[in-house]
């Protein structure tokens, strides 16, 4: 009878706590950093930081996750996110890396198993919105409303990759790619529509320019924005299954978007999104709302990458891909151990399935012919 009054009269003071613990994740997770000043590029403290380990990150890693996956989570800390550790130092690129969680209608036990992990690593994004596959369009949309707070806070971040929980990024040649890919188009001048086979830029990618200006010598890669992943274009909207949509009126296909499982905007196109976040249409498919949210945005390069294997299921595997969607966790360590033993990421390359370089000279319906 005592045990039972215990248990009773504890009962209330650890819902309290739980109440509390979430309390003070949510804030410290969505408090955007104090901005104390503002220091002038001609300071000594300006010059220190852009020299010192401190600096900011150029690349932030979205990696969506759910409350439960945290073996997952694990896994992803021990491969490639460890191995990104390792180069971090010395690549010319740095990176910042969140597991993006919704934090609405969670139970007593997850929110105590997120106090403790965020606890030990510090690397979980806690939103204020439910978590769930249906509700995953307005998870990622304000993720970017957060991210792009951030930056007015003094995160000075470049690039966003938006990622899930059961893709393999090859950190190791992603930060060394991403400065190349600003070289590679750079180098062009901007100087005729990117859309030139890819032999004529790099044998991986296609590319379009989007933008008002007429091309020439005021048109500078600089101001332009990347929207970078493995496009789709004459994709058929779905009338059944959890990709169903109801409510699509755009017209009779999905707009060209970036496969969900891995693509990378700049930083402007971030924030676009979260300065109209108010304005957008949400639908059932992330990727595709992203595409439909960035489809009149002028000054955006849209790079279509075969190193992105992001779609639904892998193509299989290829040493030269940087992004791998739907990795098993078994799969993952073989990857890792691969980088390290051999720097090469496949134990055998191989085609599950063929890709397309992606036709941006004629309408997307006609976009996407798998090469033979």
């Amino acid at each position: 009878m005592r045990k039972v009054r215990e248990t009773k009269y504890y009962r209330p003071i650890l819902l309290s706590l739980f109440s509390f613990v979430l309390g003070c994740m949510l804030t410290i997770n969505l408090t955007p950093i104090d901005k104390t000043c503002i220091i002038d590029n001609t300071d000594h403290e300006y010059n220190v930081m852009q020299n010192s380990k401190l600096r900011n990150p150029e690349l932030i890693i979205l990696i969506f996750s759910a409350p439960k996956n945290l073996e997952k989570r694990q896994v992803l800390r021990e491969t490639w996110l460890d191995m990104g550790r390792e180069i971090s130092a010395t690549a010319s690129y740095r990176y910042k890396h969140y597991f993006i969680i919704g934090s609405l209608g969670l139970s007593e036990n997850e929110v105590l198993h997120l106090s403790d992990e965020q606890s030990e690593f510090g690397d979980i994004l806690v939103l204020p919105v439910y978590d769930s596959y249906n509700n995953l369009t307005e998870k990622v949309l304000q993720a970017y409303v957060w991210l792009d707070e951030q930056y007015e806070y003094g995160l000075g971040y470049k690039y966003a990759l938006k990622c899930d929980d059961d893709s393999f990024v090859n950190l190791p040649a992603l930060l060394i790619e991403i400065p190349k890919m600003e070289n590679t188009l750079g180098n062009s001048n901007l100087q005729f529509p990117l859309n030139l086979p890819p032999e004529k830029l790099n044998h991986f990618i296609t590319t379009d320019v989007q933008t008002n200006q007429e091309f020439g010598k005021n048109l500078q890669v600089v101001n332009m924005s990347f929207y970078w992943g493995y496009f789709h274009g004459n994709a058929k909207i779905k009338t059944a299954g959890k990709w169903k949509e109801d409510d699509w009126i755009s017209c009779d296909r999905y707009l060209p978007y970036a496969l969900g499982g891995g693509y990378i905007l700049s930083k402007n196109l971030v924030s676009f999104i979260s300065n109209n976040n108010e304005y957008l249409r949400t639908f059932k498919s992330e990727d595709i709302s992203v595409g439909l949210w960035l489809s009149p945005v002028t000054n955006t390069i849209r790079i279509h990458d075969i190193r992105f294997d992001t779609e639904w299921v892998t193509r299989g595997c290829k040493n030269y891909y940087l992004i791998s969607h739907n990795i098993s966790p078994e799969g993952m360590r073989t990857m890792h151990e691969n980088l390290k033993s051999n720097k090469q990421l496949c134990t055998k390359e191989e085609d599950k399935r063929k890709y397309y370089l992606y036709n941006w000279s004629v309408p997307p319906s006609q976009c996407c012919i798998t090469v033979k």
